[in-house]
């Protein structure tokens, strides 16, 4: 239960590995309880999602990132968190929402249910955005803080609406507080909650 909070970030790298590697000696099942969702992808084979005691998803690490059942377990797995849009359902055809952002933006995803005017939320993650010209893109807004780390660089946007997201751009990038952006999102990679916060692009079992 927690066993490598009290470590240092070092420290707790060396010791995610040591446990990985003693799991896979032994071959037995081990219960890791962990509030860190770098611990959690790391570490196990199938993560079991809790949230007040009510389990949310259970399911292999990439399962819970690519297909996450809900809001929660989409902002709790990944780093940096998945960002969140508000958005509507403006037209539905076999299957299919086109899914309305701010005034501007659109996109169109597979749903499972939904109608017309329905008010959603679409997630897409950080290294599904692309940064373009502000001609160009599905959204626009301005750039208000970059952190080069060498082999990634973290850009926070802020949109027309008033939203933040974070964008991942491999590498490092050309970017700097201030500049004006378009963004064009990866419409495969985005995720449409419903208002209950239950994903309407997987099909979920529900507690």
């Amino acid at each position: 239960d927690e066993p490598l909070s009290n470590l240092d970030a070092e420290l707790r790298m060396q010791m995610r590995v040591e446990i990985n590697k003693l799991h896979r000696r032994l071959k037995t099942t081990m219960i890791f309880v962990t509030h860190d969702q770098v611990e959690a992808m790391t570490l196990a084979d199938r993560i079991v999602v809790l949230r007040s005691g009510v389990v949310e998803q259970v399911g292999t690490p990439l399962d819970l990132y690519n297909h996450p059942a809900n809001l929660f377990v989409a902002g709790f797995i990944g780093s940096p968190r998945m960002n969140f849009l508000d958005g509507e359902i403006a037209a539905m055809e076999g299957g299919q929402a086109d899914v309305q952002i701010g005034a501007e933006g659109h996109l169109r995803r597979p749903v499972s249910a939904g109608a017309v005017g329905d008010k959603v939320t679409l997630g897409v993650r950080p290294e599904a955005i692309r940064i373009t010209d502000p001609a160009e893109g599905m959204l626009h807004g301005d750039i208000q803080i970059t952190e080069q780390l060498g082999g990634e660089t973290f850009v926070y946007v802020s949109l027309e609406s008033g939203a933040s997201l974070t964008i991942e751009i491999p590498g490092q990038a050309a970017v700097k507080p201030g500049d004006k952006v378009g963004l064009a999102f990866d419409a495969e990679s985005c995720h449409v909650f419903g208002a209950d916060g239950w994903s309407l692009s997987e099909k979920h079992a529900r507690p």
